[in-house]
Parts: structure tokens; C-alpha cells; sequence
């Protein structure tokens, strides 16, 4: 899978779920990956550091649990980051 594919897939379960989301979880980060959602965090910093653990290839995605999806630049693409 592609990073976009990845990104697309990830926003595409994300937003659909934001409004179940939002009444369990609101204000905590997604950790997504394969369009659903692995975990979630308290911060994007613990969120990002568990996606590099978990995920070698760097394919996952950060969402933060809002009323409104926001874009969380670098956080809210996958990508491959490469050596950590």
C-alpha cells in the first residue's frame, strides 16, 4: 500500500467513526493504520513514538479525536520516516 493510499484509507475510517469517537475519547490521539484505529494516546508525541515502534515501514496515521477533524500536518499523514 501506498503512503496516500495509507493516508486516504486511515482519514476515510477516522471520519467516519469521529462521532462515536467523540463520546468515549475526545481530545485523546488515534494511532490508525490499515483503516482502523490501533490505539489511542494521550499525546501526539506518545502516539507517534508507539506508530514508529509498532510500524517499521512508518505507515500509520495520528488523528486527535475533536468535533472537527483537524489536520495535524506531519502527524495526520503516514510516511515513511526513514531511520528513527
Amino acid at each position: 500500500m501506498s503512503q496516500q493510499q495509507q493516508v486516504d484509507e486511515n482519514l476515510k475510517f477516522f471520519v467516519s467513526e469521529l462521532p462515536k469517537l467523540s463520546q468515549t475519547h475526545m481530545g485523546q490521539f488515534a494511532l490508525l493504520r490499515n483503516g482502523a484505529i490501533t490505539d489511542f494516546f494521550s499525546t501526539p508525541v506518545d502516539a507517534l513514538k508507539a506508530g514508529k515502534s509498532l510500524y517499521s515501514d512508518g505507515l500509520f496515521s495520528i488523528q486527535q479525536v475533536t468535533d472537527v477533524p483537524i489536520d495535524l500536518g506531519f502527524f495526520s499523514h503516514a510516511g515513511h520516516n526513514g531511520a528513527s
